[in-house]
């Protein structure tokens, strides 16, 4: 290809020239305004020794344990999530038997933070609970529900049926799987051990490496020996992609 060039008569290499030339100036326009796009906003750490999230205080008890996390920046918004974070796990302060756990993932200029507990303490089965935050970090504002739909183009509607055809397949699976006898336990008295009335309470919307998720609590137990079945990822619904 080189050699060809080479060969080609001026007026012929000059409009090739000039064509590589503007390709190559739209491609470093395009890179440096992506990359403009990716840092345009600067995170400001309260403590730069430490992650943009971290555990700020740790209570052990068997294979009980509470870890509650702390949003590493500065920011009277973030202040307030560290409160409101604070007293998730204050809840639990005076129970031993409970599990409360964290996770979080930084997608673009979006931080989520998911807060996890596990409540072993109740007479029945084990209750779950799921907080999430979804922090804008170039603004330090609390991103919308709302705004998170819209930036993935779903609905609510989309939301509860995704959530229904995961609850509807699991029933489908745990008959194949043994666990149900679909003449013992029809779809609705599967819903009625999970302690589920509406796909849509208690949901709470995390974005998890660019997939829209909500974490969902539902009952995992039953006399069935389900908690056999499902695992932590089960509370995670994939809304979209």
């Amino acid at each position: 290809m080189i050699e060809k060039f080479k060969k080609m008569d001026n007026s012929k290499k000059v409009p090739i020239v000039i064509t590589t030339a503007v390709v190559l100036i739209v491609i470093i326009i395009l890179f440096a305004f992506n990359n403009k796009k990716t840092i345009n906003y600067k995170i400001e750490k309260e403590n730069n020794n430490e992650e943009i999230v971290y555990t700020v205080n740790t209570y052990e008890n068997g294979i009980f344990h509470k870890y509650t996390p702390y949003i590493n920046i500065k920011g009277s918004i973030i202040t307030s999530i560290n409160e409101d974070i604070n007293s998730f796990v204050e809840d639990f302060a005076d129970q031993d038997m409970v599990i409360i756990s964290y996770e979080y993932n930084v997608n673009g200029k979006v931080l989520s933070l998911a807060l996890k507990a596990v409540d072993y303490n109740t007479l029945d089965v084990p209750k779950a609970y799921f907080k999430t935050y979804n922090v804008n970090l170039e603004t330090k504002e609390l991103v919308s529900d709302a705004e998170l739909l819209n930036s993935y183009n779903v609905t609510v509607t989309d939301v509860n049926k995704a959530i229904e055809r995961q609850f509807a397949n699991w029933y489908k699976d745990e008959i194949k799987e043994s666990y149900l006898d679909a003449d013992e336990c029809d779809y609705e008295c599967f819903l009625e051990y999970r302690e589920v009335d509406d796909y849509m309470d208690d949901i709470s919307y995390y974005v998890d490496n660019g997939k829209l998720i909500v974490f969902k609590p539902f009952s995992f137990y039953s006399v069935f020996n389900e908690e056999d079945y499902f695992k932590e990822e089960d509370f995670k619904f994939v809304i979209s992609n």
